[in-house]
């Protein structure tokens, strides 16, 4: 139940930072971190460090060249959207429920779509949601992990 209570913090962490500023950043505690475990594949999650409380997931299947994106929140109609600088990209998407958290938004990007492209060069991401901008850049070691999913994947720059 802490969990889920801590995940509905985040998505309401990520709202109200957004309300107070059209850019706002979401940074309290929560950062990028990058998983392979064998039987599981690449993964890249945006959330709190050492839990199961992720507001953004990549994913892949190994050389693929493609990435699963999973948001939890958002909006339904809009999609999943992210913007790199300049770039703003509606990749669409599909809700799916998430019991005791709302829902998900589900979709498929090609790592070379532009968003993404420029995350892994630069390490900067924007979730863009209702109008709203919230940065969840990759700072630091961070970047690497980036690197990493993206080299997994079957994309590097």
């Amino acid at each position: 139940m802490s969990r889920i209570l801590a995940v509905i913090g985040i998505v309401g962490a990520v709202a109200l930072g957004s309300c107070v500023s059209q850019r706002a950043t979401l940074n309290d505690g929560l950062a990028w971190s990058y998983q392979n475990h064998e039987g599981e594949g690449p993964k890249l999650a945006y959330g709190a460090p050492m839990s199961d409380n992720v507001v953004l997931m990549m994913t892949c299947d190994a050389g693929e060249g493609r990435a699963r994106l999973s948001l939890l929140g958002g909006s339904p109609e809009a999609g999943l959207v992210l913007a790199s600088g300049r770039e703003l990209t509606r990749f669409g998407g599909e809700p799916v429920a998430s019991p005791g958290a709302g829902h998900l938004i589900e979709t498929t990007a090609p790592l070379d779509a532009t968003p993404l492209a420029r995350f892994q060069r630069t390490g900067d991401l924007t979730l863009v949601d209702r109008g709203r901008s919230v940065r969840i850049d990759a700072k630091g070691s961070e970047r690497a992990d980036v690197k990493r999913f993206f080299r997994a994947c079957g994309r590097t720059a």
